[in-house]
């Protein structure tokens, strides 16, 4: 195997499996972050480096920009930078194309974001690919705005039944009080065997959901500190209403899924640094 196209990867279908992995093995999450925190070491001082590796998306290699960005104190935010020189996608965005691609999608797909690097590519390499913004309750679902954004809300969205390939939904649902709704709303557009691709803050040492806020007769009821998001359309953040823990796949499986797991990644090769990756998967 060539020395660029070695990523380690382990499947999951449910905390206990996952608890019982981590006995035997927890020294390999231990050993990546090693990793990670000895580049940390040698790059400290410096506010901008580069970091070589093989980017998916580009198909060859190139360098991949280390800066401070959205990090907080000492903890670099590995999964929103490590932006690659050459398509410009971060480390996060890069890992999301290449995780859907290795899946295997038809061609017929959903992705929950327009005004985004992703949503950009990810239409050249999918034609036809609907993306979408949320864009507030008085647009309808499929609605346009006049600058061309279309508008869909996950609990309702404008598509027919059994219309989609994929879906691919990156750190949307944990803004979205009715979750399970949307779980349903993905399960519905998806055509028999289609993938639903799904990123959220993931406690992965946590067998239940976090809740951090949710609504009481209309209000927002703050459970604990709040927390808000970049938002793409605007310059307000967003409330983060859950931290995912492994609950979120007897969620999916309430909403008819079949056999949903947690996909975890992680690769020096491939510059996906930082803590491992996890990716909910999940067929209809």
């Amino acid at each position: 195997m060539n020395q660029y196209h070695a990523q380690w990867t382990q499947r999951f279908r449910s905390y206990s499996e996952y608890s019982l992995w981590l006995e035997k093995n927890g020294s390999v999450l231990d050993e990546q972050w090693r990793g990670t925190l000895e580049l940390q070491t040698r790059l400290a001082g410096r506010t901008t480096a580069s970091v070589a590796g093989y980017c998916w998306v580009c198909g060859k290699d190139s360098s991949f920009a280390y800066d401070l960005k959205y990090s907080h104190g000492p903890n670099v935010n590995w999964r929103e930078r490590l932006t690659c020189s050459q398509c410009g996608l971060n480390n996060r965005l890069r890992l999301t194309v290449q995780v859907l691609e290795l899946l295997g999608v038809g061609p017929r797909g959903y992705l929950t974001e327009y005004v985004t690097p992703l949503s950009e590519l990810m239409s050249k390499r999918y034609p036809g690919l609907v993306t979408s913004e949320y864009l507030g309750s008085n647009l309808a679902p499929g609605q346009r705005t006049p600058q061309g954004i279309r508008h869909e809300d996950l609990t309702r969205l404008s598509m027919p039944d059994s219309c989609l390939d994929f879906v691919v939904s990156c750190d949307v649902l944990e803004h979205i009080p009715d979750y399970s709704s949307a779980l349903r709303e993905i399960h519905r557009v998806l055509a028999p065997g289609g993938l639903a691709l799904l990123t959220a803050p993931f406690a992965q040492n946590s067998a239940s959901n976090i809740i951090r806020a949710k609504i009481v007769s209309g209000q927002i009821e703050h459970l604990l500190e709040p927390e808000y998001h970049g938002d793409p359309v605007g310059a307000g953040g967003i409330l983060c209403f859950y931290h995912f823990g492994w609950e979120l796949l007897d969620d999916l499986k309430r909403a008819g899924f079949e056999d949903p797991s947690v996909h975890l990644y992680w690769s020096a090769e491939y510059a996906n640094l930082g803590a491992s990756q996890a990716f909910f998967v999940a067929r209809r």
